[in-house]
């Protein structure tokens, strides 16, 4: 098991550098996702407050890009596994993926109007960069709200796979965002 004192993390030009163990967080990323990082990060009760700094340095790499999340081909786990994602819809949100963008983080429709895995229109996307920003400043902290600030700058098929599988779950906001995807996701909202 992982404790804190397996990670070496220190900061270089404003980016944290995940060294040592790395390659094993990478390895688990791509089979099973952060959440089961992090579960792994923790090996009793008495060292949770440093899986809570763990996992909240795991999710601000993916936030900056790192492991998994430059990956923009595909389907995997979602990056996102916060206060919005849930883990029995998540066959749900893997079927939208497929259906709007062919899993394809890069995906812009044939008029340019929709973009991304899920096909999210500008103002859509735009505004989902805002319901996370305050989330993002509380668990995250400044950088990564940089960062949030810099996506609405940026088009959604530019966004890294963490960022806009987070824009998903955070629309989705526990099925009360569902009928932005009632078009692509037909067929797909029945699943469990």
């Amino acid at each position: 098991m992982l404790t804190k004192d397996d990670w070496l993390v220190n900061m270089q030009g404003g980016r944290i550098m995940v060294t040592g163990i790395a390659l094993l967080t990478a390895l688990a990323l791509l089979a099973t996702g952060p959440a089961a990082v992090a579960d792994d990060l923790s090996p009793s009760d008495s060292q949770a407050p440093a899986a809570a700094s763990d996992r909240k340095e795991l999710e601000l790499a993916l936030a900056q890009g790192d492991f998994k999340a430059g990956d923009r081909r595909g389907v995997m786990v979602s990056l996102y596994q916060g206060k919005w994602f849930m883990p029995k819809r998540e066959k749900v949100r893997r079927c939208i993926v497929k259906r709007e963008s062919g899993a394809n983080y890069r995906a812009v429709s044939a008029g340019g109007r929709y973009r991304g895995a899920y096909q999210m229109s500008r103002r859509l996307a735009v505004g989902a960069s805002w319901m996370m920003q305050g989330e993002v400043s509380k668990e995250l902290g400044a950088e990564a709200v940089k960062i949030v600030i810099a996506l609405r700058k940026k088009p959604t098929q530019q966004w890294n796979r963490y960022w806009q599988d987070r824009a998903f779950w955070t629309i989705w906001r526990g099925g009360k965002g569902k009928s932005h995807w009632r078009g692509g996701a037909h067929g797909c909202l029945h699943r469990r």
